[in-house]
């Protein structure tokens, strides 16, 4: 299973959520489960109270209430899901217990038509006994999907930690870079750094410092189209790995501008 999928806004950035395992999406139904079992019960208690106050005259009573019980416990565990998905973007008690949340495929939050689908197929999922059909098919899906997750298009994601309006105006810590050599002289070796902004030089190090949390194929993806946009700026023509190059350009601009240079 690949843990992390990958959404690429129009803008080329690339989003990625972690996939929720097996595990917590096992303990996150667990605690479902057994929320649904509470209510189930409760709900019994009362419909088979009120039955046993009914005169017994009426001989079909017992029958009836048992009907009733049964049609309002199957909707029970089926509008558990659809009204918590729907009231809390995803969320169930359990999955948000658990930080987990449900998203329709590229990203996008989940609707009342998947949640519904997803939720119908469950009973196909549950065969032939405890989740026995939906787990088969969750380890063999690359994103932990089971059939109705397949079916809906949607996918389980871990959230991340929540960040604070300071985290999000505070400047990032310098990128690290290699060192210059000790022979280095002190004017820059790139040509043309004038011709760059300060927002060109914050993205070269956005993409230094979030690159270790990329896949190996958007990074390498965005690595050549950063670096073929800050070539163009400094009229160069394309050579060499391109994050050296971003790396380059970053330790030079820091020559150019006498800004503090990161280490390696």
């Amino acid at each position: 299973m690949d843990d992390r999928y990958y959404v690429e806004t129009p803008e080329v950035v690339a989003i990625a959520y972690d996939v929720a395992g097996a595990g917590s999406r096992c303990l996150a139904a667990t605690v479902d489960t057994l929320l649904i079992l509470l209510l189930q019960a409760a709900l019994g208690a009362v419909i088979f109270a009120v039955d046993a106050l009914t005169p017994a005259t009426l001989s079909a009573a017992s029958s009836l209430a048992l009907a009733l019980w049964a049609l309002l416990a199957f909707a029970l565990l089926w509008g558990y899901y659809l009204c918590f998905e729907m009231l809390w973007s995803g969320q169930t008690p359990g999955k948000r217990m658990f930080g987990l949340r449900v998203l329709r495929e590229g990203g996008r939050p989940i609707d009342f038509s998947a949640s519904a689908l997803r939720n119908l197929v469950r009973s196909i999922d549950l065969l032939p006994f405890g989740y026995g059909l939906g787990l088969l098919v969750l380890f063999a899906d690359p994103y932990a999907r089971r059939l109705g997750d397949l079916a809906a298009g949607t996918l389980v994601v871990r959230e991340g930690l929540p960040l604070a309006l300071d985290e999000l105006t505070r400047g990032g810590a310098p990128a690290t870079v290699p060192p210059r050599a000790d022979e280095a002289p002190t004017v820059p070796l790139l040509p043309n750094l004038h011709r760059l902004t300060a927002d060109h030089y914050e993205l070269a190090q956005t993409f230094l410092r979030r690159r270790a949390q990329l896949g190996a194929a958007p990074r390498a993806r965005l690595a050549a189209e950063l670096a073929a946009l800050l070539r163009a700026h400094l009229d160069l023509a394309p050579s060499g790995d391109p994050e050296r190059f971003i790396e380059h350009l970053v330790r030079e601009y820091r020559v150019a501008y006498e800004l503090p240079q990161g280490s390696s």
